[in-house]
């Protein structure tokens, strides 16, 4: 049986996760952990027959620690996973370029899987992107749109943004040099081969991501609904079973998927 630890376990992903953990005879919940600074330590959470005591450290054997807090708070667990050698699933996202990096030499210590999104679906949709992106050309603009609820706190999202890379890199450009976050005032006309980028937050959605390429004539729009958390809490864990069995790296959902 897998140990798990799960980080951000108070946050509405991390109590999927060990929700989900707990109906799988896979694993075992080691510990559930939150920052000092969350007024969550030293509650209880259940998740069936399970009783767990919320805790700001790691105290308990685990063969593996999940990451859903937040991007701070992942370079702060990643410390922990190296000094006891423990492997790293993080679905975190709004690192900034120091915190990649960050992530990225940790990667040398422990086997570590980044992802910003865990869903299969979300997988199959960038395959998809990019093949219509390299057959339909620049003669079709592409938006990329996103939608969450209001109480995600990094924009766009770190899937809408990988989407817009991976259309980029099809069309044998950068991100930097394609994409334009949003459009206000007198933008003038739509530079070909720009990738629009635009986030929406409202209500209690859990995420949306649509693709759109128009052309003359016609557009193809791409869209993946996610109707719950179950969809990346799933993967998170299917990351998880992988990683405790690989030397030290840093791996995508893409080395998990096979």
């Amino acid at each position: 049986m897998i140990q798990i630890a799960v980080a951000g376990a108070t946050g509405r992903m991390g109590r999927c996760v060990l929700e989900l953990a707990a109906r799988d005879e896979r694993f075992g919940i080691a510990a559930a952990l939150t920052d000092a600074e969350s007024g969550m330590t030293g509650t209880t959470m259940r998740f069936g027959d399970s009783e767990v005591t919320v805790a700001d450290r790691l105290g308990a054997p685990c063969d593996v620690l999940i990451d859903f807090s937040a991007a701070s708070g992942t370079i702060e667990w990643l410390k922990v996973c190296e000094r006891l050698e423990i492997p790293m699933v993080t679905g975190v996202t709004g690192h900034d370029e120091h915190q990649l990096t960050r992530l990225r030499e940790g990667a040398r210590v422990i086997p570590l899987v980044v992802a910003p999104n865990f869903s299969v679906g979300i997988r199959a949709m960038r395959v998809i992107v990019g093949q219509l992106a390299r057959q339909l050309g620049e003669r079709f603009d592409v938006e990329v749109v996103e939608t969450h609820h209001r109480h995600k706190v990094d924009a766009p999202s770190g899937t809408a943004l990988t989407l817009a890379d991976d259309i980029a890199k099809a069309m044998g450009r950068t991100l930097d040099e394609t994409a334009i976050f949003g459009r206000k005032g007198h933008v003038g006309e739509r530079p070909a081969g720009q990738i629009g980028v635009h986030a929406v937050r409202m209500g209690e959605l859990v995420g949306q991501h649509e693709v759109h390429f128009s052309g003359p004539g016609e557009t193809v729009t791409i869209r993946h609904t996610a109707h719950s958390r179950e969809a990346f809490g799933s993967g998170a864990l299917r990351a998880a079973a992988w990683v405790v069995n690989q030397p030290a790296g840093f791996y995508s959902l893409d080395d998990v998927m096979g």
